[in-house]
């Protein structure tokens, strides 16, 4: 029998209207198989570009900005050491004080080693690289004017020496010390910014792999349900296989994310914030240092030096006005919170979060109390007018002597330090090791869960051929 033409051209544009669930089976398995490959394709695109984007976060703050900004307060503890020893050293007759130019020189190759570090992690252009030639270039103007001042006190031109070294503070104080702050500050501009976005980046491509693997998981339940619907088959074992790859994949790739996350966390808030403010407490610390013995050399601006001792002296610690170190660093050990507590001291006290942190951070508060202790002392001496016992006390190492005091400081704020650097460490590393190896995993999963979809719905198409 003759189909008329019109008959069949009717029938033809209205299987092309028809709904998808009215396409032929065999096409039905076609795109459903197309689908699985899309979604998978796009599953694994979302997910390895979440994964650079984290792992750029978790190196730029971990390798790039936080060890920027800890070398720059190096950089600056060491020019600070520096400084403070040459006060030493003129504050006696040449040669009565070998340890101020055995402390001198430890401070300088420090700083020769350090600057190095800082020039060769340039990351951020001028903002790194002008601070460091700053450094560089105002060394020197430092070094020879310090030298010059040796020299005068050797020659027993006390007034010479004095003019000298003053030029070579104020290198110090308005060239050499904001040079290395400046270095910080480029640093800790990035690193927050970088944070701040990785937090919310991780959160937009966590977001993305799971509505991705949602598709995919969609995709995929719904072919067996029209296997089951259309085909009357209860299950089909590749189809199986494929989803639970999915969705063993998508728990994995959620967790190590929130893993990596969580490890950034607490790198930056619970370790770097401590470095950070025991290293500026330290650079400081060796400031005051170097006030301490210009208040004795100088007396012309004793009173400036000594100002500006208290006031940096109050940003490592300053305790409310009824409180001395001894109650504070009691009420601390017991956990106790302290109002009115600032200063960078606080700021790592406040945050206490690895094992030992606690007892490290009281001991280098009470530490520091001892040594501002000893320096009351010299002050007292200086206004008595025993102005040489008052040299030795700033000058000397023995026990209760302000060097001892300071030593006892710095090896209990290393001790703090260290932990945290640990932690910092640790979980830098862990959160490297959360995403590492998607590029090739993921690639892997996606083609996995393609071929066994295939393998799964070819037999069901071969039905129909």
């Amino acid at each position: 029998m003759k189909i008329k033409p019109q008959i069949w051209l009717s029938s033809l544009i209205k299987n092309q209207n028809s709904s998808p669930s009215s396409l032929p089976t065999p096409q039905l398995l076609k795109v459903g198989l197309y689908l699985t490959w899309g979604a998978s394709l796009l599953l694994t695109i979302i997910t390895i570009a979440g994964v650079q984007q984290q792992r750029y976060a978790i190196k730029t703050i971990g390798k790039d900005t936080a060890p920027s900004i800890i070398l720059a307060q190096r950089l600056k503890d060491s020019l600070a050491g520096m400084d403070a020893n040459v006060a030493n050293e003129l504050l006696v007759k040449p040669g009565e004080n070998p340890r101020a130019i055995q402390d001198y020189e430890e401070r300088r190759k420090a700083f020769a080693e350090r600057i190095v570090g800082a020039a060769e992690n340039i990351t951020y252009g001028d903002a790194e690289r002008k601070p460091i030639e700053t450094l560089q270039l105002a060394l020197g103007d430092y070094m020879a004017k310090s030298q010059q001042a040796r020299d005068f006190n050797a020659a027993g031109d006390i007034r010479g020496a004095l003019s000298a070294y003053r030029e070579a503070a104020q290198i110090m104080d308005n060239t050499l010390l904001p040079a290395a702050d400046a270095l910080d500050k480029a640093n800790s501009q990035e690193l927050d910014l970088i944070y701040d976005q990785q937090r919310f980046a991780t959160a937009q491509a966590l977001l993305f792999i799971v509505i991705s693997g949602f598709l995919l998981l969609g995709v995929l339940i719904r072919i067996q349900l029209f296997l089951n619907s259309r085909m009357r088959r209860i299950f089909n074992p590749m189809l199986l296989a494929a989803t639970a790859i999915a969705i063993v994949f998508l728990g994995y790739t959620t967790r190590a994310f929130l893993s990596a996350s969580s490890n950034v966390k607490v790198a930056k808030e619970d370790a770097f914030v401590s470095l950070h403010a025991l290293r500026q407490a330290r650079s400081l610390a060796y400031a005051i240092k170097a006030d301490e013995s210009r208040y004795l050399l100088d007396k012309a601006f004793a009173v400036k030096h000594e100002q500006a001792f208290f006031d940096q002296a109050a940003k490592i610690a300053k305790l409310p006005n009824d409180q001395t170190f001894e109650t504070v660093s009691a009420a601390l050990a017991q956990g106790q919170k302290v109002y009115g507590f600032t200063g960078f001291l606080a700021d790592e006290l406040n945050n206490i979060t690895f094992p030992g942190e606690r007892e490290a951070g009281v001991a280098t508060l009470s530490t520091f109390g001892s040594y501002l202790n000893i320096d009351k002392q010299i002050r007292q001496l200086e206004q008595s007018g025993k102005h040489q016992e008052a040299i030795a006390l700033c000058t000397g190492y023995n026990q209760g002597q302000s060097n001892w005091a300071f030593t006892e400081f710095k090896t209990a704020h290393q001790k703090t330090f260290d932990i945290n650097q640990q932690a910092f460490d640790n979980a830098i590393d862990m959160g490297f090791k959360n995403v590492e190896g998607f590029e090739i995993t993921t690639p892997i999963v996606a083609v996995a869960v393609s071929i066994l979809t295939l393998l799964g719905l070819r037999p069901r198409m071969k039905e129909y051929e």
